[in-house]
């Protein structure tokens, strides 16, 4: 595979029933490629676990799923995965496109924002509200609808009176993530922001993302503004 620029195209294929599934990579597929698909295809929502092999077709036996016309085999690549997803053999037909036309690999992110707040003043912990107005928990928050990762947060509050912390820390399914703002008292603006890499502390559809403020001291705060960076 050329290495000089690539443009990614996935085209996913679910089929039910029928497949053989190989317990290991075909011949002639380096574990470069295997670990560069199974990367592509994480994105896409397809777990390591789930993978049961990655295959390189034969472009001169593509399978009745795949129609291409004109292929430059110098510059396709084409892969198949097979996977199981709740007992369901499945699989993904993945194309790849090498040209020295392009400089670099040529990726999309989609980095959204959710927003979290409270418009009133506390002397208790608690979760913040989602962006209308409903007080969250454990069991209500943002319900992710695929794969990614908590890149980032930040939060302006306000604290009319006492001394002590405040630790704005993200909550997944309810449980602490270790990842937040910390404010004081002392600061002499109430705001902080942090960011972190991706795959650092991610999620997978169906994951619950709220905000807990946990408070430090004697200490009120309210008026809060919080936003979370996620990237899949």
């Amino acid at each position: 595979m050329k290495k000089e620029g690539i443009v990614v195209l996935a085209f996913v294929l679910v089929i039910s029933a029928g497949l053989v599934i190989a317990q290991t990579v075909s011949e002639g597929l380096s574990s470069d490629e295997e670990k560069y698909i199974k990367d592509f295809v994480n994105k896409s929502g397809i777990n390591d676990q789930e993978i049961t092999s990655v295959e390189k077709i034969d472009q001169n036996k593509l399978p009745d799923d795949v129609d291409i016309k004109k292929i430059d085999e110098n510059k396709v690549g084409i892969y198949q995965i097979n996977y199981s997803k709740n007992n369901v053999d499945k699989k993904v037909f993945v194309i790849t496109y090498a040209s020295n036309e392009f400089n670099k690999v040529q990726t999309s992110k989609n980095i959204q924002t959710l927003y979290f707040g409270y418009s009133g003043i506390s002397s208790e912990s608690s979760y913040l509200e989602s962006s209308g107005g409903v007080k969250l928990n454990e069991n209500i928050g943002y319900v992710m609808m695929r794969s990614g990762s908590i890149t980032g947060i930040s939060t302006s509050l306000e604290v009319p009176e006492g001394e002590g912390k405040l630790y704005i820390r993200v909550y997944k399914n309810g449980k602490d993530t270790g990842f937040g703002n910390l404010i004081s008292s002392y600061d002499s603006k109430k705001i902080d922001f942090d960011t972190q890499s991706e795959e650092v502390l991610s999620y997978i559809p169906g994951d619950i993302i709220s905000v807990y403020v946990e408070i430090n001291g004697n200490i009120k705060w309210g008026n809060s503004v919080t936003s979370v960076e996620i990237t899949s």
